[in-house]
């Protein structure tokens, strides 16, 4: 069994950003003129101006999250202005989050449906019983899984969503979440009366909208969890030097738990995978929780194959600084290449 390891490097030949330039195309898509004035959209131009002048310059993701996170915690306890001037940017700061799904939606409807990779990745290299563990938020391999016939939604995720298809052929955990998950607020009840315990207002688990299951293939498919709506928050850990794997909630904090189970389940997957690919993830330091599994979890004898552009060596020479000797670079270093490769080996054999 082969275990897959994706990061942002293994994406951008589907038109995702990287993270080193996330942020400011993000903020040059949010302040387009095009977005419907009656929209929820046409609050993007002022965020982002809002969050460019409060936080320039405006580069690197994981740079400008970390700022928004600093003055969120440093101000609760400030004063009057300053503890407004905290509200403000956590307003803001969930525009810039539903800014960044609407954005990846937008790509998943162009340039990521005629993804290659993707295509040949899910085709022609994953293979039933495989793994894949990704930091990715879009859902473009997924849907490309589900039409090789390795993917079901119903537990392909790693957690069950009743009435769907279920015996999922490769498992995809998403240990910083997806944009087609939400977390509905109060289970989606919009009225009457609901009794909640404290921490424990948000759906026990992900729920996905029904336009988010046609685009991986569900024509007319439903999750029964998602019910009638309501409010919601996006289910994804944002780029941040600390990440915090819950929500911090006035009742609590909540979905560690989910997180928790996740991970556990990936980390599952690396012990007993004989083979670890590892495309397109950086592996830095500041990603503790990531890097302590991945360098840890694996059996020692297992094969690990790297593939992360110019960042290769440098993991390659982790690993085998943490005792693993059958640690390689790939012949290919960026995932579309390596890809292509691969699928080219296939075929001579054939």
């Amino acid at each position: 069994m082969t275990t897959y390891v994706l990061g942002a490097g293994a994406s951008c030949d589907a038109g995702y950003p990287l993270a080193k330039t996330m942020a400011s195309e993000l903020l040059e898509w949010m302040k387009r003129p095009t977005h419907d004035p009656d929209s929820y959209a046409a609050r993007y131009p002022a965020t982002a101006h809002f969050l460019e002048e409060s936080f320039a310059p405006v580069e690197n993701v994981e740079d400008l999250v970390t700022a928004i996170h600093k003055r969120i915690g440093e101000y609760e306890n400030g004063t009057r202005e300053q503890r407004a001037r905290r509200t403000l940017t956590a307003n803001e700061y969930g525009v810039f989050k539903n800014a960044l799904r609407d954005w990846f939606a937008e790509i998943q409807r162009g340039k990521a449906l005629a993804s290659s990779a993707y295509q040949d990745f899910a085709k022609n290299i994953v293979a039933k019983g495989d793994c894949v563990i990704t930091f990715n938020y879009d859902v473009s391999l997924e849907r490309e899984l589900r039409l090789a016939k390795r993917f079901e939604v119903g537990d392909g995720y790693g957690f069950p969503i009743e009435g769907l298809p279920g015996n999922s052929g490769t498992k995809v955990f998403k240990l910083h979440g997806s944009t087609n998950w939400l977390a509905l607020l109060f289970g989606g009840i919009t009225s009457g009366f609901s009794a909640f315990q404290p921490g424990n207002t948000l759906s026990a688990r992900p729920v996905i909208a029904k336009n988010e299951l046609s685009f991986l293939g569900y024509t007319d498919a439903a999750d029964p969890g998602f019910g009638r709506g309501g409010a919601a928050l996006p289910v994804m850990i944002f780029p941040a030097r600390s990440k915090d794997f819950y929500f911090a909630a006035n009742t609590g904090n909540e979905y560690a738990e989910f997180w928790d189970k996740l991970w556990r389940q990936a980390a599952e997957a690396l012990q007993s995978a004989a083979r670890v690919v590892i495309c397109g993830y950086s592996l830095l330091s500041v990603d503790e929780r990531a890097r302590k599994h991945l360098l840890n979890d694996p059996k020692k004898d297992a094969e690990i194959i790297v593939a992360s552009g110019g960042d290769t060596e440098r993991i390659v020479n982790d690993y085998r600084e943490a005792g693993y000797a059958r640690v390689v670079a790939a012949d290919e270093v960026f995932f579309n290449k390596w890809v292509a490769s691969f699928a080219n080996s296939v075929a001579g054999v054939r």
